[in-house]
């Protein structure tokens, strides 16, 4: 019976957790066992996605004789775990607000909380699956056992995960659990945004600076001490060092799962209760004498505040076009210093690039209209020009995507000690490309208006769903790479100032055409 009632949990959670591809798959007619299965598929495609892309570039090392690079990985992966499981968690368990409708029902805490465990073990899931074919590789390269591989590699997969949970969990409910926290509820979940960012930002940039270290018969990255236990359990698993450095992995967790249990699971209902109950809205003030412009501007303003939208946003606008970026096309052991004046184009084009990867479904110009909920019906009630206000509406997410694309170049332009002139050439490729990609998403919230949604995450459903963003990212990032090399090597290699004025006059051509084709389909059937 037990079984039952959190199979069925699990079934409500894997809905809950994607309402607009539980609504895309049952008008296709799934229901049942068979909605389950489809809305199981999206998470294993976008990991075995994940896997494919990472999978490939880890084939042509030997991780058993580069220590270095191994715990490089390990690092990469667990700061995007850490990253997805914050959010994640703080979203399931505290923006869900769903506890309250079970408590009239036969529910026991532990089979609610194990429900959510696992929804938020799926969705981080995909992300981190590179590790597990890490974790094989290592020891098929280290001459262990197939078999004896692969088993050693699930425990530490679920090792792994375990880790990241506890640590993300301690983070996310210790400070929830704070008094500042629920006097400051908004302000504080902002704050958990930015830090866990700004940490899994730092973290990927302090990696790729470093420089590898050069042996007599490889080369390998400098190695990250403290996750070392990974690999000697990996590569030695049936060597003394390797099984002690297992039992410590096993201890360290089982510890911090002890710690959780004794600190903050007594009072952990209690505390989720409490924070569904609690949701009062602060009054805003009434200023006089404000313009139209500025009223909205304010309105705006507030649309964003929401702690889960900037949660998405800056993990999935950012954060991840940032990993793909360094890790494939920007590997950080490249200097640009020496780079000629004949390049400005193809650090042009590459700002464009850029831009396409970070401005995606998740966005602020792919969501802003949707924002607005029920009161876009009011505001089209009022005598107000719908285009007026949809241009402001555009004008303002368009200058935060620019802000968030500048500030991406900047990091990137100093990590690859980029020339001035090719550092503006590059913000100036960014600024461009944010406008035209703004204007594909801006059109498609209008296309795909939804103002009933309930979670962040049924705006960014919408369309291909998850699966498609992590097909276009990887897709942009590619395609990007494979423009941009062929670009380099044509100004190297034939005359640079004839690639670069036919390169210049077809991206001319075409974003003319971009905005016209906009303009026609969208702006100008506004009134």
């Amino acid at each position: 019976m037990g079984n039952t009632r959190l199979k069925e949990l699990l079934k409500v959670n894997l809905r809950y957790a994607n309402p607009q591809q539980t609504s895309k798959s049952r008008k296709k007619g799934k229901n049942g066992a068979a909605l389950t299965r489809s809305l199981t598929m999206q998470y294993l495609s976008s990991g075995l996605l994940f896997l494919l892309v990472y999978g490939v570039a880890m084939l042509g090392l030997d991780f058993s004789q580069l220590p270095g690079y191994f715990t490089y990985y390990i690092a990469l992966f667990g700061i995007i775990a850490f990253s997805q499981g914050i959010s994640v968690i703080y979203n399931v368990f505290f923006e869900s607000q769903d506890l309250p409708s079970f408590l009239p029902l036969p529910f026991r805490q532990n089979e609610l909380f194990l429900a959510k465990i696992a929804v938020v073990s799926l969705t981080i899931m995909p992300f981190i699956l590179p590790v597990f074919i890490l974790f094989v590789l290592t020891g098929v390269q280290s001459n262990v056992f197939v078999l004896w591989s692969v088993l050693f590699a699930v425990v530490l997969f679920l090792l792994f995960l375990g880790l990241i949970f506890s640590i993300c969990s301690f983070i996310v409910f210790g400070l929830t659990k704070t008094k500042l926290f629920k006097q400051h509820k908004q302000m504080m979940t902002s704050l958990l945004l930015i830090v866990s960012t700004v940490v899994a930002v730092l973290g990927i940039l302090i990696m790729s600076w470093q420089s590898p270290q050069v042996g007599t018969t490889f080369t390998d990255r400098s190695t990250i001490s403290f996750l070392l236990p990974f690999f000697y359990a990996a590569s030695q698993p049936l060597r003394t060092e390797g099984l002690l450095s297992l039992l410590g992995l096993v201890v360290l967790l089982a510890g911090l799962i002890i710690l959780f249990a004794k600190l903050l699971l007594p009072k952990l209902y209690e505390q989720l209760i409490d924070s569904s109950s609690n949701n009062r809205t602060a009054k805003r003030r009434h200023k006089v004498n404000q313009s139209l412009r500025q009223l909205l501007l304010h309105y705006n303003v507030q649309l964003i505040r929401n702690p889960s939208l900037l949660m998405q946003v800056f993990s999935n606008s950012i954060l991840m076009p940032l990993i793909f970026t360094i890790t494939f096309a920007f590997s950080g052991q490249i200097d640009l210093r020496m780079i000629g004046p004949q390049f400005a184009g193809v650090t042009f084009l590459g700002g464009v690039a850029l831009a396409s990867i970070m401005v995606n479904q998740t966005s602020f110009a792919a969501n802003m209209i949707s924002l607005d909920k029920e009161n876009f019906s009011f505001i089209q009630s009022l005598p107000l020009s719908m285009k007026g206000y949809l241009q402001e509406k555009f004008h303002f997410a368009y200058l935060l995507q620019l802000a968030l694309t500048s500030s991406v170049v900047v990091i990137m332009g100093l990590v690859l000690r980029m020339p001035l002139l090719h550092l503006i050439s590059a913000l100036c490729g960014g600024a461009v490309g944010t406008y035209l990609i703004s204007l594909r998403y801006f059109s498609r919230d209008y296309r795909l208006l939804l103002l009933d949604w309930t979670e962040i995450s049924q705006l960014f459903a919408r369309g291909a769903g998850n699966l498609g963003l992590v097909t276009t990212m990887v897709g942009s990032v590619f395609l990007s790479v494979i423009v941009l090399v062929i670009y380099g090597f044509a100004v190297a290699l034939l005359s640079p100032l004839g690639i670069n004025m036919a390169v210049g006059a077809v991206f001319i051509t075409g974003s003319f055409l971009w905005y016209r084709h906009y303009q026609k389909s969208f702006w100008k059937k506004l009134v």
